[in-house]
């Protein structure tokens, strides 16, 4: 495949930490783990569970061998040819809507508690994961 001056398409380049070695960034998700045995005194009718999950990337290195790695030993390097230090001016950009957010108390916008979407105060649910907003009724009235 040819490979000219962008046509590289979207590459994340990350470090793993331990090794000092880079690699092309696949994809990220959950290594999920469940165990159970027996309690002492309840045997199997009351087990001890664990379970949990383990955040892990999916890397290759430069013949295409994919590895697995824990997130947290992950460093990205850059983005699309640019250095991630790069990015900062953007990252640390204020958004967009924080302008139209009020400086008072009677605030129109909010933060989503589950996915940190901006959102208004009278949305029933948010644009953005979907979640529900139940309203609370005044007391007062």
């Amino acid at each position: 495949m040819d490979m000219r001056k962008g046509d590289e398409g979207m590459a994340s380049i990350v470090l793993h930490k331990p090794s000092q070695t880079r690699y092309l960034l696949l994809g990220t998700g959950f290594g999920a783990y469940q165990s159970e045995r027996s309690s002492f005194w309840g045997g199997d009718l009351f087990p001890h569970k664990t379970s949990g999950e383990i955040p892990v990337a999916a890397v290759c290195d430069a013949q295409g061998t994919i590895h697995w790695f824990l997130t947290e030993e992950l460093q990205v390097i850059e983005i699309n040819g640019i250095h991630i230090g790069d990015w900062a001016a953007k990252l640390n950009a204020e958004e967009p809507h924080d302008a139209m957010k009020q400086t008072d108390s009677r605030s129109t916008y909010d933060r989503c508690p589950a996915c940190q979407c901006l959102i208004s105060v009278t949305d029933q649910e948010c644009p953005s994961c979907g979640l529900a907003f139940i309203e609370e009724e005044d007391p007062k009235a």
